[in-house]
């Protein structure tokens, strides 16, 4: 039986989702590169252990420490598309927003590892770096000069790909064959982060329909892309079974409107450490269940054709089914 599989990659605080298609495409949707632990991970981690950070780094879980165990959680995305992916060709790649969380790797991806790449997708935004807004910070500049290579259609290796800004309700050949609606964002949301400088709510907000099944991958999207989105759309169309949080699980990447029209039943949360502002209860209120890579690893979702749902963490054990929906059709 045919099926779809998404893949929620634990890359720390940033996000990296790879989707394969019945058709044999892949997707990815941003990628962060993240193999090590910033010390504010750490703190949160110990303390949710009633750990000191001293105990965290030295004590014992397992013939290793608590550190050591949840640095093995972590996957580079690099080496994850090299173990499950070898070889193989990338459909898509979709920028949600162009923050660097969003995007560290696209060099080490496409320069290093030289994936092929058809079509990437991405917003006609205006936001700039130089190379010293790298000076005081852990991302690398040839991240982001790889990132304005590839929206020019420039690959790295002498090959070239198609671009697509697409906005809100565009359809096209490929994308809806795949199942993929965009509800976010539109030019009007675009334009005003290039105003205020944050980009956050450009956002790509993606639906994928499949099996009867819905999942809604919203990136950053914060109040007014939600706003927008609930604006141009019913409550039927927006209806899913599993939401992955926008902005990592923050309160700010939260709606108690958008989501009551929702109604995910689970809620997957792509975070290194626990936001200050975190909004899990808040979800929760709505009776979802809330999965979070911190903890699970990277958490895979399989799609039945028949619509039966299988959640697995990292080392492929069962976290949570749905049963297949009598109605459904591939």
């Amino acid at each position: 039986m045919e099926s779809t599989t998404i893949h929620f990659l634990n890359v720390g605080h940033g996000d990296c989702t790879i989707i394969e298609h019945p058709s044999g495409r892949l997707t990815m949707i941003d990628i962060n590169n993240s193999k090590a632990l910033p010390e504010d991970d750490e703190v949160a981690l110990a303390e949710a252990k009633g750990l000191s950070l001293s105990q965290f780094r030295t004590g014992s879980y397992t013939s290793r420490s608590w550190e050591e165990y949840y640095k093995s959680l972590l996957d580079d995305p690099r080496e994850y598309w090299r173990a499950n992916f070898d070889n193989r060709s990338l459909f898509r790649y979709i920028q949600t927003h162009p923050d660097m969380d969003h995007m560290s790797g696209l060099a080490s991806l496409f320069w290093g590892e030289q994936v092929a790449l058809y079509n990437f997708w991405d917003t006609q935004h205006a936001k700039t770096f130089t190379e010293s807004s790298f000076d005081k910070n852990h991302y690398d500049w040839n991240d982001w000069l790889a990132y304005q290579q590839l929206r020019k259609g420039n690959h790295g290796d002498g090959t070239t790909h198609s671009v697509h800004a697409r906005l809100r309700d565009e359809t096209g050949d490929y994308w809806t064959e795949d199942g993929l609606t965009i509800l976010g964002p539109t030019q009007d949301l675009v334009d005003y982060c290039d105003r205020i400088e944050h980009y956050n709510n450009s956002s790509y907000v993606l639906r994928l329909d499949y099996g009867g099944r819905r999942v809604i991958l919203p990136g950053d999207a914060e109040k007014p892309a939600w706003d927008s989105i609930e604006a141009d759309y019913d409550e039927g169309e927006l209806d899913c079974d599993i939401l992955k949080a926008a902005h990592h699980g923050r309160e700010s990447g939260y709606s108690e409107t958008a989501v009551n029209a929702m109604d995910p039943e689970f809620v997957i949360c792509s975070v290194g450490k626990k936001p200050s502002t975190d909004a899990s209860d808040e979800y929760r209120k709505h009776d979802a269940t809330v999965l979070s890579t911190r903890y699970n690893g990277t958490i895979t979702a399989r799609i039945w054709a028949d619509g039966e749902i299988w959640i697995d963490d990292r080392d492929g054990d069962r976290l949570h089914t749905l049963p297949p929906l009598s109605s459904a059709t591939a």
